[in-house]
């Protein structure tokens, strides 16, 4: 048996932060970082608790560790809040949601509920039980999984995104590109999570680089941080991959954003997971032809099932250099030397990556240094 289950009420369109007056009268923690704190979108959803009592955390950083987590929980437990907002990108979410787990484990409540107010659109952290908060001693991300973490509304305000800077929308975006992608080959996919990839994914090939080239284009925006959603519900339903897997070991060690790492792991992992050079015995055949399903739904042709697999990689790689994002390590600013010396380790991490035990071709210490060097 299999189960699909979606928690979180979406409120979404325009003057979706009206959601927030269901907490009027309430005890209201806001978890953000100093820049969104200061911005006309904080203002707007000040104005939105205008009934409510309202404490601001904004002390949450990029790539939250452990002490940044434990600060926002010294904050929530001074407070006592009654519902819990989180504003921003992945690092406030992540934030709020470990913040939440651990004041239920401490026998706090947030009976109002959890909201999420996500400014990019990518992460699929409004929809997902996931978080990932990073290790201060090794710089390894770790993700963490409980049903306790799900927002119980997520609200998807165009204004949210209205003035999000291009390199902001190329890096989520292709992170939502990437969770449509692995959500619809994972070994739990299903019915339900592969329509919404899907249709996430034709989304992204519709609006997201008009989103990335003009920042008044609110109707591409709008469709983008929906499709980015859909990703993530679906990914939350059937599991993702190595490209994640190996993601979250790269950025432990090396300052480059999750969504330009997954772009520049994309292709290469398709390869891998398709078996294109015929490498691997035929019973993976099937991951294959998932992939052939994805190019055709984009609009795809090709004399072959598997040239049809080479022409979602070339369109991948089209969109990347449209979205002006580097299509390997070196390119992305890492030293290639040092990269090369630390293969094997992050191999070694990416290979217990509760992502990786999702993806449909096992891969090895090895297959996944094999990626690794492919990318420099």
């Amino acid at each position: 048996m299999f189960r699909f289950q979606l928690t979180t009420t979406l409120c979404y369109g325009p003057d979706s932060l009206s959601a927030l007056a269901d907490l009027d009268g309430r005890r209201v923690l806001v978890i953000t970082d100093g820049f969104m704190a200061t911005t006309p979108l904080m203002g707007q959803v000040r104005d939105a608790l205008s009934r409510a009592s309202v404490e601001v955390f904004d002390k949450v950083i990029p790539n939250p560790d452990v002490a940044a987590v434990a600060a926002g929980l010294r904050a929530f437990l001074e407070f006592q809040p009654e519902a819990l907002v989180a504003l921003g990108g992945g690092s406030p979410i992540d934030t709020a949601k470990a913040v939440r787990k651990l004041a239920l484990e401490q026998g706090h409540r947030t009976d109002a509920g959890f909201y999420v107010i996500p400014t990019t659109s990518g992460t699929g952290s409004e929809v997902t039980s996931f978080a990932v908060v990073t290790d201060p001693h090794s710089h390894a991300k770790l993700p963490l999984s409980s049903s306790d973490m799900l927002p119980d509304v997520a609200i998807l305000d165009p204004a949210a995104v209205a003035t999000a800077p291009p390199r902001l929308i190329a890096d989520s975006g292709m992170d939502a590109i990437s969770h449509a992608i692995e959500a619809y080959v994972a070994l739990g996919h299903n019915d339900f999570s592969d329509a919404l990839a899907e249709k996430a994914l034709r989304i992204a090939d519709t609006y997201l680089l008009r989103s990335f080239r003009s920042t008044t284009d609110l109707k591409a925006r709008e469709h983008q941080h929906t499709g980015a959603t859909m990703a993530g519900i679906a990914f939350q339903n059937s599991g993702l991959g190595i490209v994640h897997g190996l993601s979250h070991s790269i950025g432990g060690s090396f300052p480059v954003a999750h969504g330009r790492l997954n772009g520049i792991l994309l292709p290469h992992v398709i390869e891998y997971n398709a078996d294109v050079l015929g490498i691997r015995p035929s019973h993976v055949s099937e991951v294959g032809r998932r992939y052939v399903s994805l190019a055709r739904a984009l609009g795809l042709s090709a004399s072959s099932d598997r040239n049809l697999v080479f022409g979602l990689v070339g369109w991948l790689e089209r969109v990347r250099r449209e979205l002006e994002m580097p299509g390997t390590i070196t390119d992305a600013g890492v030293d290639p030397n040092e990269f090369r010396a630390a293969i094997p380790a992050l191999a070694a991490t990416a290979r217990k990556d509760f992502c990786t035990s999702g993806n449909p071709v096992p891969a090895t210490e090895g297959d996944l240094a094999g990626i690794l060097h492919a990318i420099v």
